[in-house]
């Protein structure tokens, strides 16, 4: 493979029509997952671990190391790599900041074991024309004291536009540094040459390329990644057909490029400016894909070619030790009755203390209305749970606050329950011409009441939330009734002023 800058050139033709040739079918694949270790690392893939997209997987000849195919591992965290019979090597391209390979082989199954060696390579392989193979599979273990998010976009014809979007951190304090690990995979079923006048010599080299707008410096990063072919026409045969004696056409042909290009972000400030934020928040990576093409030659050279890429992002976080008390692989939050039921499980812990569980309405207000204590120290999966007796008409936000020993903390996902038709608080009469009634439990009372318009401005607000509430004065409508009350939360409900 060969990398080189790349500049548009004339006489270059693409276009997505197949040749007068019939493409020659590549009859085997060979496939997997890639997935991430939970602790205990066992090098077997469970259905419980995560996948991971966007990992480079390359197909390469055993005897010669040429590039066969390449292939990113999809939002399955699955690859496909296609071939024809032969003898091969894989290698997997991942961030090494974040993940070091499973051990090797650990079982006898191999559809669920990793294939790679420490030196992220699978061991030689033969595969028949027509032959299926699934079994080369990469466990990846994350690295101590680091969170890795990947993500990927599937293999598309260019020219392409999107954004890669990645997780913010919600761990406390900040990371110490952040890396982004970019690759891509590029794919060219058919490249074709047509020598229209005299013989010739000719060199072309088409390439994929990746232009990825950082968050953080390099503000601009280009990846691009090539075939080269040299080869002699004929002259021009009197049809345009990319075949004959002045013309031929090279199939299945691919290239890959993989890089840091943002390798070493330290500074606090850009850290927490870039990267750290709230449950759910993300960043984006604008990424652009092209195809080019460089052609040595005469001038009667014609191409015609087509290109497919696909883009992968990785973040890895790297904290100071002891900053990650746990490992936590789910956090659910499902109705019961008139009870919110959370369960969440945990594959390690160190130097956990105890788990918050916070409430919220609207995403930005938290409110702590429970702990469970934490095992403190496990390498085996733990379970928890925790039941909310007093949830809110509507929806209803939870997360966990996990923090350590030392007082240092991270949060999980948002979980959230919808509750119809369940209110601590009774408004009437409804429709209201000149007094309304708010009452709530006893052992929930109201602190404020507010009255606010369609456009959420506040018309009326009291605290003497023992009397009835005069709206004798408000303009007949629809308003809404936010009550406040001890425990915190408030609930909002809709009301006809109807004098």
């Amino acid at each position: 493979m060969k990398r080189t800058s790349i500049f548009p050139l004339l006489f270059i033709l693409i276009s997505n029509t197949l040749f007068g040739q019939t493409a020659p079918p590549l009859t085997s694949s060979i496939s997997g997952i890639v997935w991430q270790e939970s602790k205990p690392f066992n090098g077997t893939r469970s259905i419980s671990e995560k996948t991971i997209p966007g990992i480079l997987v390359k197909l390469l000849d055993a005897d010669t190391q040429e590039v066969i195919a390449t292939s990113l591992s999809n939002a399955s965290g699955a690859f496909v790599l296609k071939a024809n019979a032969g003898t091969y090597i894989i290698e997997y391209v991942f961030p090494t900041d974040g993940f070091a390979p499973a051990d090797q082989r650990v079982g006898s199954d191999n559809s669920i074991n990793s294939a790679s060696d420490a030196d992220n390579f699978s061991l030689p392989f033969t595969i028949a024309n027509n032959e299926t193979v699934t079994d080369f599979g990469l466990g990846l273990t994350p690295k101590d004291n680091t969170l890795t998010y990947c993500t990927q976009k599937e293999s598309v014809v260019t020219e392409w536009n999107e954004a890669l979007v990645l997780p913010k951190s919600t761990v406390t304090p900040l990371p110490i540094n952040v890396k982004i690990f970019a690759a891509e995979s590029v794919f060219h079923p058919s490249i074709g040459f047509e020598n229209t006048a005299n013989a010739n010599a000719y060199s072309v080299t088409t390439a994929g390329k990746i232009t990825m707008t950082m968050p953080i410096n390099p503000a601009t990063f280009t990846m691009s990644s090539d075939v080269t072919i040299d080869g002699f026409l004929e002259d021009y045969d009197g049809t345009t057909d990319y075949e004959g004696l002045s013309g031929i056409t090279y199939y299945n042909k691919s290239s890959f490029a993989s890089a840091y290009p943002a390798r070493n972000t330290s500074s606090a400030p850009t850290i927490s400016n870039t990267f750290v934020g709230a449950a759910n928040s993300t960043f984006q990576i604008p990424t652009k894909a092209q195809s080019s093409v460089i052609l040595t030659g005469s001038g009667n050279l014609q191409t015609l070619i087509q290109t497919y890429v696909s883009a992968g992002a990785c973040v890895v976080y790297t904290y100071a030790g002891g900053a990650l008390p746990v490992t936590l692989t789910s956090f659910n939050a499902k109705a019961e009755g008139k009870t919110a039921s959370l369960t969440w499980n945990t594959t390690a812990e160190t130097n956990s203390d105890r788990f918050d569980v916070e409430k919220s309405q609207n995403g930005k207000d938290w409110k702590v209305i429970g702990s469970v204590k934490a095992s403190g120290k496990s390498q085996s999966i733990l379970s928890y749970s925790f039941s909310d007796q007093n949830p809110q008409g509507g929806e209803n936000l939870y997360r966990l606050k996990m923090i350590d020993l030392d007082n240092t903390y991270a949060y999980s996902r948002i979980s959230s329950v919808q509750f119809k038709d369940l209110s601590s608080v009774v408004i009437f009469p409804n429709p209201v011409t000149s007094t309304l009634f708010v009452q709530a439990a006893v052992d929930n009372t109201p602190v404020s009441i507010q009255i606010l318009n369609n456009s959420g401005r506040v018309v009326k607000e009291t605290t003497n939330v023992s009397q009835p509430v005069d709206i004798s004065k408000i303009p007949a409508g629809t308003y809404f009734v936010n009550t406040l009350l001890t425990n915190g939360f408030s609930e909002k409900q809709k009301i006809v002023i109807a004098h």
